[in-house]
């Protein structure tokens, strides 16, 4: 969804992926239930800004204004690594937004302040639910549930009912809870 809010609202958009590459999407993120207007825009395009991606270590995130990360199942074993954490404290340390969506704050997880502590911790997020990984019935596949890692973390997760669209912005960090929010943050 937010690719076509930064293209059309005229900013450069420069699509990466932790290997690089083709993104893949999992089928569960595409079926109707979870599908936006700008996700079938994107399918009917052919997808061209998912294929032949720059790998995230090839990336200097201080060169972009915004640091965004989209959600999805796949972010789960993808994002919470040492060196998505290190991007992410990078961009936040150089005064960048950073901005994800769903499972997208997967990659917060390791991320930290220059003193060491958790860059979440104090800060107001929002993230796919405990609630709602239960009712996708993934609550056993995931490696952790986000909510409760973000909480664990120092964060204050504020949640909306599941399925709403609710996004929060505290300072430079902004996120949202699931596919409905994507366009919001």
């Amino acid at each position: 969804g937010p690719y076509y809010v930064f293209k059309d609202g005229g900013c450069e958009v420069m699509v990466c992926s932790v290997a690089g590459g083709d993104i893949p999407i999992d089928a569960g993120s595409l079926s109707d239930q979870f599908k936006t207007k700008n996700d079938t825009k994107m399918i009917e395009a052919g997808s061209g800004p998912l294929k032949g991606t720059k790998a995230l270590a090839d990336v200097n995130v201080e060169d972009y204004d915004i640091v965004f990360f989209a959600g999805g199942h796949g972010t789960c074993v993808d994002f919470p690594t040492d060196e998505v954490g290190a991007a992410v404290s990078k961009a936040f340390k150089a005064g960048k937004v950073v901005a994800a969506v769903c499972h997208g704050p997967m990659a917060l997880v390791n991320a930290t302040t220059s003193d060491g502590e958790a860059l979440v911790k104090g800060k107001k997020v929002a993230v796919f639910t405990d609630v709602e990984e239960g009712q996708v019935g993934l609550t056993e596949k995931v490696p952790f549930l986000l909510e409760a890692k973000m909480k664990a973390l120092g964060a204050e997760v504020q949640s909306a009912d599941p399925w709403s669209d609710q996004a929060v912005r505290d300072g430079r960090l902004v996120t949202g809870q699931n596919p409905q929010s994507s366009v919001s943050v």
